[in-house]
């Protein structure tokens, strides 16, 4: 099966009028709120590095670090753009990816749609189109605990790489033959270890992957050569990133665009900064706390029943920093029933080390459940169930179990919500003439003639 042909095939011949009115709304709230999480991320600790470093090396100014105040190459305005956009674990998630698709997608698209004139129009064609094949691949791979994830791999980093180099295929125009070369290019930069997550390093995965996906691309341009089917060849993608060649090529191309995956099963976005696999968890705790109004000095422990793979990815059980806290459920739990809210201002060191919640931490247990796994099966992509058992001093138990968490696409942000965290996350960095701007040019992005405009607003001074 000519599988790299028919994805190269897919994205030369697929224009914007075969994408669904519904997909590019879609493109636009993710697209909103990758840029409100990037604009946050920027003045974040792992941000602010990656930008200074940048800076510091600063290529052409043909594309905007976003926040950071100056242009460089397009390669290192994504690879910035994307380390701030998920620097904060804020950004969107698809279940078909098993990542964050928005954080590799979006800085692509800004940085070479600035580089090289390109539209509103365009660029979100390549966004949808750039996710579609990612979400697919992600499919074909049967991502699983025992698959790609359970060996430590990122997917983020790993098929990020693939839907960054076809979002800049896209864009650059290349003809049937030369997306076949980006994506053998791609694969041979395709990395990123789970052992990392908790660390500054996690959110380098996004922006090595929109790096790698703008520098495949520009290279398969200018001629540059790979092997014409890195997906299925014997040593392809998929057979190092598979367990035991458990992966279906024709799910891969079998029902590209057919729907579109921003349309089934659609994207979900964020209301909590840290890691998916604990917001149904979040939801649950939050509704006891408040509902039972539960004190924190009367709880006698917390048990958190959870999918075997999210167990796998909220690794650290005594979190020590902000970062660690965020792929931590014991802190997830902690925090929530401490502050009653979970947002970009819990996650800090002092917060994780503080005493009172130190000691919350100590009573909640976190228990992979596989009768969870068999029931997640039945219901609808995305979804991620979980029970939260709180047991007073007194010998009063509540409970309560979640299946799909806030911002699932059948539980989704409303707009008001939206726009309400792009506001918070913008706000650190813009004017609010510029936080308007923006917010008017992302959501008729249609009709932006030239993304150097929006790059304008966006890119802020320090």
């Amino acid at each position: 099966m000519e599988t790299t042909k028919k994805i190269a095939e897919f994205v030369v011949e697929t224009g914007f009028k075969e994408i669904p009115k519904e997909a590019v709304e879609t493109a636009k709230h993710a697209f909103l709120d990758c840029v409100g999480v990037t604009l946050a991320g920027s003045i974040s600790p792992p941000g602010r590095i990656v930008i200074e470093l940048v800076r510091e090396n600063a290529g052409q100014p043909k594309a905007a670090v976003v926040g950071g105040g100056f242009r460089t190459s397009s390669p290192e305005a994504a690879f910035a753009n994307g380390t701030s956009g998920h620097a904060l674990d804020y950004d969107d998630s698809h279940a078909s990816v098993h990542g964050h698709p928005s954080t590799f997608l979006v800085p692509v698209v800004m940085a070479l749609g600035e580089e090289f004139g390109i539209s509103g129009k365009e660029a979100m064609e390549a966004y949808i189109i750039g996710l579609e094949i990612s979400a697919k691949v992600g499919r074909g791979l049967i991502i699983s605990a025992e698959g790609l994830e359970g060996k430590g791999w990122h997917p983020t980093a790993v098929i990020g790489t693939r839907g960054a180099t076809v979002a800049g295929a896209k864009l650059l125009k290349l003809n049937t033959d030369q997306p076949r070369m980006a994506l053998g290019i791609a694969a041979s930069s395709a990395s990123g270890s789970r052992q990392n997550f908790g660390t500054m390093t996690k959110p380098l995965h996004a922006g090595n992957a929109a790096r790698n996906g703008v520098v495949a691309a520009l290279l398969a341009k200018k001629g540059f050569t790979a092997d014409r089917s890195i997906v299925e060849g014997k040593f392809g993608f998929c057979h190092l990133f598979s367990q035991d060649d458990q992966y279906d090529l024709g799910t891969i191309t079998g029902g590209l665009g057919q729907p579109f995956e921003l349309v089934n099963p659609g994207i979900n976005l964020k209301p909590y900064p840290c890691c998916r696999g604990a917001h149904s968890s979040l939801d649950a705790m939050l509704e006891l706390v408040r509902k039972e109004n539960i004190s924190p000095q009367d709880v006698e422990s917390i048990e958190v029943r959870v999918v075997p793979l999210h167990s796998t990815t909220l690794i650290h059980s005594n979190p020590q920093t902000g970062d660690e806290g965020k792929f931590s459920m014991q802190f997830c739990m902690a925090i929530a029933m401490l502050n009653r809210q979970v947002g970009v201002r819990e996650f800090t060191d002092e917060k994780v080390l503080d005493a009172t919640t130190q000691n919350l931490i100590k009573r909640v247990k976190m228990i992979p459940d596989p009768e969870l796994d068999k029931a997640k099966k039945k219901l609808k992509p995305g979804a991620s169930p979980a029970i939260v058992t709180v047991r007073l001093k007194n010998g009063k138990e509540y409970t309560k179990r979640v299946d799909f968490a806030k911002g699932h696409p059948d539980i989704p942000l409303s707009r008001k919500e939206l726009l309400t965290k792009y506001k918070d996350c913008a706000q650190s960095v813009l004017s609010k003439e510029a936080v308007d701007r923006s917010i008017d040019m992302i959501e008729n992005m249609e009709g932006i003639k030239n993304l150097r405009a929006l790059a304008d607003v966006l890119i802020a001074g320090r």
